[in-house]
């Protein structure tokens, strides 16, 4: 049987992989705001978000929508299915068998419900409307890409606010300039975004081409089937590009 990562690679990942080489999954921002949000500590999950936005510019828009639902959530609570999806630990579907076509049950047909009513035109407040929810803030990510006259780029990438990855794709036609091996050389893992985009744009100028990931989940667990949905938003310079998938497992064996 597939394993559920191999599955996943293809169906969450597979049109942003095409556009940008997604980091590795750093999760300490989204995690705090998370265990904020599961004791109920309204004040300083909104301060975390509003730390998030500044740090994620091209993605204000969809992150706001977030904050307007944990501003909502802050008057009414927890439900307790929203309990159920922000304070336990994730589990681990990887290694647990995919539900098949033939084993749906009442859960995953609502699940396939909502995934059949999503679109690329809808936003995060689109969703969490039609699924009845907030969703989960799972991921942050930013990329920055430069490229030489001889079609050579120099990508940085970045993982709560600090550089996690800078790549350089060499042009067939000519090797890559000294400057991008020279930025490669003293630019380390874990600098500051910020002072990181200051010094390269200083060097090279403005990036051609910076993308945000923010991704999402809405979780769901009943009688031994845990299903999830998530979704990614990726902000460009020409539009938004997003990403959907689900997926349900069977927990009880």
């Amino acid at each position: 049987m597939m394993n559920w990562k191999q599955l996943c690679s293809g169906i969450l990942m597979g049109s942003l992989a095409s556009l940008m080489g997604l980091p590795s999954q750093a999760h300490d921002t989204t995690d705090q705001l998370n265990q904020a949000i599961c004791i109920e500590d309204w004040e300083g999950a909104i301060a975390l978000l509003d730390d998030v936005i500044s740090d994620y510019p091209n993605s204000q828009n969809t992150l706001g929508e977030y904050r307007d639902r944990l501003q909502q959530l802050s008057t009414t609570g927890l439900s307790e299915k929203q309990k159920a999806q922000y304070c336990p630990l994730n589990p681990d579907p990887s290694d647990l068998p995919l539900l098949t076509a033939d084993e749906k049950t009442p859960l995953s047909a609502r699940v396939s419900e909502y995934y059949q009513q999503l679109d690329s035109n809808m936003t995060y407040d689109d969703i969490a409307t039609l699924i009845g929810r907030p969703g989960k803030l799972d991921y942050l990510s930013s990329s920055y890409t430069w490229r030489d006259e001889n079609g050579s780029t120099l990508s940085a990438t970045f993982s709560n606010n600090e550089l996690e990855d800078l790549t350089i794709g060499e042009s067939p036609d000519a090797p890559a300039p000294a400057e991008f091996e020279q930025l490669q050389e003293r630019l380390e893992v874990g600098i500051n975004a910020q002072a990181v985009l200051q010094y390269i744009t200083r060097e090279l100028g403005e990036p051609i081409w910076p993308v945000e990931i923010v991704k999402y989940d809405w979780q769901f667990r009943e009688e031994g089937i845990y299903c999830q949905i998530s979704a990614y938003f990726g902000s460009t310079m020409d539009g938004q590009v997003t990403t959907y998938g689900k997926l349900c497992v069977k927990e009880d064996e």
